[in-house]
């Protein structure tokens, strides 16, 4: 049964041609986030982008059920909250509009149960999915099918600007699933021995990922306290060792002290020295950065937009930011403008400028003359300022303003 299953459930490419396409969105932009329910999460991740694919890493799956609950304490946050049951209905998140995938059921296979999310997101503009463990996904399909459903879902419910929370095993048990996720969802928080840990964090400020918390269950809820830098340094001695395949008596001898300093360490019993930190970190091919990270820095910076399917219409004109950091050297601003609206630079830029016109017919007004750029055409200015730009065209135009500071 189990194997039969497997074999129907794999999304071939026959099948994924039958997932429709999530809905063309109409560019608009909303200046808001979502909750966790957790103030303290939220303050570390300044909210929940809309569009956020969290995945909660743990040992046991009932270790992210908190999460699960403290998150749909907060609904009223969302047109809609879904549960997609694979096995039966959650006991304790009633109320909830559930997705039904049990065995012998019409969704019980990927394609159609992707299509049905999918589709159930078109109605709602803010929506929250709650996903039951993925071992049941597993357990069902097998894990490579499990990662390819993900691999699918998860950028379309980006798309969609729809919130989604899962719960996955330990990457150790599934590397190649451990992988998908990690390549592709937008946050990963590890749960586990009192702890948790933001593994990922896309569109935060440098220093998010790696953020560690004392972690416990407090009537059905998660309390979170910042935990102290000898325990932040103990998860990131475990998650750079457990990455490299390394024993403990491994990581003593790149570090020059012995096995017992080393466990202590793990356990925030004691902490290491700067030397020693330094010792290990130069052998271990990585800077300290790294290393409280939990993982290799990534070498890239993420500018998340707002929710993609709403927008204020009275900032309809206005520069979303994407990137606004001068001491990147780069700043970027996506730009939508109605029909036959005008609209204008919120600072004045001395240095390197680009206009890039993603789609409609847009006049740049310069203050020395004017252009007209088509979709696929950029702008370089370097020697003059931009004054404003205008849509001459009868549908909404997109552009990115990037700066050179």
């Amino acid at each position: 049964m189990v194997e039969r299953e497997k074999q129907n459930g794999r999304l071939s490419e026959a099948m994924l041609h039958d997932v429709p396409d999530p809905p063309t969105p109409t560019p608009r932009l909303l200046h808001d986030v979502a909750s966790t329910g957790i103030a303290e999460l939220d303050h570390t991740l300044g909210g929940l982008f809309w569009g956020d694919n969290v995945v909660f890493e743990v040992a046991d799956p009932p270790a992210a059920e908190p999460f699960y609950r403290a998150v749909a304490a907060v609904e009223e946050h969302y047109d809609q909250v879904l549960y997609v049951a694979l096995s039966g209905e959650p006991t304790q998140l009633r109320g909830f509009d559930l997705i039904h995938a049990r065995p012998g059921s019409e969704l019980s296979q990927p394609a159609p149960l992707l299509r049905a999310i999918i589709e159930r997101c078109r109605h709602g503009e803010r929506n929250l999915v709650l996903f039951e463990a993925m071992e049941t996904m597993i357990e069902r399909w097998g894990a490579d099918v499990a990662a390819r459903f993900f691999a699918h879902c998860c950028p379309q419910l980006l798309e969609l600007g729809a919130i989604a929370y899962w719960s996955a095993p330990a990457g150790a048990l599934y590397p190649g699933l451990r992988r998908t996720i990690e390549e592709v969802t937008q946050c990963v928080l590890v749960v586990g021995d009192s702890r948790l840990r933001v593994a990922k964090a896309e569109g935060r400020p440098p220093g998010i990922e790696g953020s560690v918390f004392r972690y416990r269950d407090v009537d059905g809820l998660p309390a979170l306290t910042p935990a102290p830098v000898a325990a932040r340094i103990g998860v990131a001695l475990r998650a750079a060792r457990t990455q490299r395949q390394l024993s403990q008596s491994d990581l003593a001898r790149l570090a020059g002290v012995s096995p017992s300093a080393i466990s202590q360490a793990e356990r925030g019993k004691r902490g290491l020295s700067l030397e020693t930190l330094l010792e290990l970190t130069g052998n271990l091919n990585m800077s300290i950065d790294e290393l409280l990270r939990g993982e290799v820095v990534a070498g890239y910076r993420l500018g998340r937009r707002d929710h993609p399917r709403t927008r204020r219409i009275d900032d309809a004109h206005q520069p979303l930011p994407l990137l606004d950091d001068p001491a990147s050297g780069l700043r970027a601003y996506l730009v939508h403008l109605p029909p036959r609206q005008t609209g204008s630079p919120h600072l004045a830029h001395k240095g390197t400028e680009l206009v890039a016109v993603a789609n409609g017919l847009v006049q740049i007004v310069l203050a020395n003359g004017r252009l007209v750029l088509r979709r696929g055409e950029v702008l370089l200015i370097d020697a003059t300022t931009i004054e404003g730009w205008r849509n001459l065209g009868p549908s909404e135009a997109t552009l990115f303003w990037i700066l050179r500071d």
